[in-house]
């Protein structure tokens, strides 16, 4: 493995973690970062990211909350593929040994910093949006850094970040 700095990008499901993602992925890229890039096979990224070898697509789905016959049956699936997925990205991260994960929300960033926080591995979540998810709410007060658009935000959250805690996020990255 090379002295260079690794890290891994996830977020997606939809256009609004996904972008977010791919913005992030491209400038570190465009500073001499080594990144790999983990989604959802089920996500808009489905179509980017197809058959690259710098992207893990996981076989996971964000728990359903409708009430009919099919939502059912998918949750009943979802522990299976909750596992797999999990254990994809410990083995992707054993292998790669990423310096830091970061995750832009979504039901396919949840896993991926899971298996980083698991694995000691650095973890930062970029939330762009004043209301996060399920996944920004439950893993906030896990991670090492978040990193928030909108004050409205911290109402929502766990971890209630300062500007103190906003200038450390920055030393990850130094």
């Amino acid at each position: 493995m090379s002295n260079k700095l690794r890290m891994v990008v996830t977020g997606g499901g939809t256009g609004g973690h996904f972008f977010p993602a791919m913005a992030i992925k491209t400038a570190l890229e465009g500073k001499g970062v080594e990144t790999k890039y983990i989604g959802s096979i089920f996500g808009v990224e489905k179509e980017r990211f197809s058959a690259d070898e710098n992207a893990l697509l996981l076989n996971i789905r964000g728990i359903q909350r409708s009430f009919s016959l099919r939502a059912i049956l998918m949750n009943l699936v979802f522990p299976y593929r909750f596992l797999k997925s999990y254990f994809q990205c410990r083995t992707l991260l054993k292998s790669f040994q990423p310096q830091v994960v970061i995750g832009t929300g979504g039901y396919s960033s949840g896993l991926p910093l899971l298996a980083a926080i698991h694995s000691g591995i650095k973890t930062v979540i970029q939330e762009q949006n004043s209301y996060p998810g399920i996944t920004t709410r439950h893993l906030a007060s896990r991670v090492d850094c978040l990193c928030i658009a909108y004050q409205d935000a911290l109402k929502h959250l766990k971890k209630k970040m300062s500007f103190l805690q906003e200038t450390l996020c920055g030393r990850i990255f130094n």
